[in-house]
């Protein structure tokens, strides 16, 4: 009898922790690990007769992370499961600091094409919403951005004078492919052989260090072949820039993103550009309430032949919530929103545990 995918990942997941810790820490080495779960309940109302989306749903989902660093090496994993055997090692790299401001990076990673993703990983006890833009999802959640590739990394600070630093990343590497089912992220073991090329670069802006203001610009192109689908590949180019705002009780993001997609078929090629633009606004009401709102918006979304292949991809949406830290390291919160598709727009209340050790 096969192994069920749950068991698989769960298999992995305890031999790449064992064999982890089981190497004995050379005295220069630090070693650190987190552990993140999360319940998720979701009820959707007047969604579309046209669409396939379920009404209730519950999801659990667990993220292991562990880091070890000498003097110049540096391994890093993050291992994620969910609902339905949904395991993956989501990230698995190795780098080399040639200086102390400087890491030559390899394996596999989340894609700098955007700001979420990077900031927060599978790690949603980090969000205060439980929701992401939809610009932001994982592409195996849904998304249309490439979120993850197989590659290099190069990233590093530079001091700027005045206490100002600027943080670089530059990443080249094979991203998933396109099928019926949206985006498929790469496999780490078994690469799709039809993967292509995605290379990304982002800058990060902080004038002052530890201030309170954040800027940052990327650009990324993708190569996403199609696989049984009537196209042959989708070029993708991205670029947008996001800040964040950090005061004593508030908290603003916002990020624009636009894409210029390229849709070949045979002997043809199709042409389209969509943007989108989102703003979150968080105030922490008391040391353990702290209260949400974000609105989204997308712009000339209806003539992109790319977004066809994406249905339940969220245009627009405003979302209201409420996170109550109920202790120093679990929190509730609870979630409304009213997303926008192609097919229209629907309602939906979601609540979630989340939780992080230690």
């Amino acid at each position: 009898m096969d192994a069920s995918p749950p068991f698989q990942a769960a298999c992995l997941a305890i031999l790449l922790t064992a064999a982890l810790f089981a190497v004995p820490a050379a005295a220069d080495e630090r070693r650190d690990y987190q552990f993140f779960g999360n319940l998720t309940g979701t009820h959707n109302a007047s969604v579309p007769a046209s669409v396939d989306l379920d009404h209730k749903d519950w999801e659990p989902a667990m993220t292991f992370l562990y880091t070890q660093e000498s003097e110049r090496l540096q391994l890093f994993t993050e291992l994620h499961a969910a609902k339905g055997g949904e395991g993956e090692i989501a990230r698995l790299q190795a780098g080399w600091r040639f200086t102390p401001q400087t890491t030559l990076w390899a394996g596999r990673f989340h894609n700098p094409q955007g700001y979420w993703n990077t900031q927060y990983h599978h790690g949603v006890y980090l969000q205060t919403s439980i929701s992401r833009p939809g610009i932001e999802r994982f592409d195996d959640e849904g998304g249309v951005l490439p979120s993850h590739f197989i590659g290099l990394q190069l990233d590093g600070n530079e001091n700027l004078g005045a206490d100002g630093g600027l943080r670089y990343e530059f990443a080249l590497g094979a991203s998933g492919v396109l099928s019926e089912d949206g985006l498929e992220s790469p496999a780490f073991f078994m690469p799709q052989q039809s993967s292509k090329p995605t290379a990304s670069a982002r800058l990060t802006y902080n004038p002052t260090e530890g201030g309170p203001v954040t800027l940052g610009a990327f650009l990324g192109r993708n190569q996403l072949p199609a696989d049984d689908l009537a196209i042959r590949e989708v070029t993708q180019t991205v670029y947008g820039a996001f800040a964040t705002l950090d005061l004593e009780r508030a908290r603003l993001i916002g990020a624009f993103t636009a894409l210029h997609n390229v849709v070949s078929a045979a002997g043809t090629e199709t042409t389209g550009r969509f943007s989108t633009a989102y703003l979150q606004a968080e105030y922490q009401v008391t040391p353990v309430w702290t209260g949400y709102a974000r609105i989204e918006g997308s712009f000339s979304a209806d003539n992109d032949p790319y977004l066809t292949l994406f249905p339940r991809y969220v245009r627009n949406d405003h979302v209201a919530g409420l996170r109550w830290d109920i202790y120093e390291k679990q929190a509730l919160k609870l979630e409304y929103s009213h997303p926008e598709i192609a097919a229209g727009r629907y309602e939906a209340v979601a609540v979630e545990w989340s939780m992080i050790f230690p």
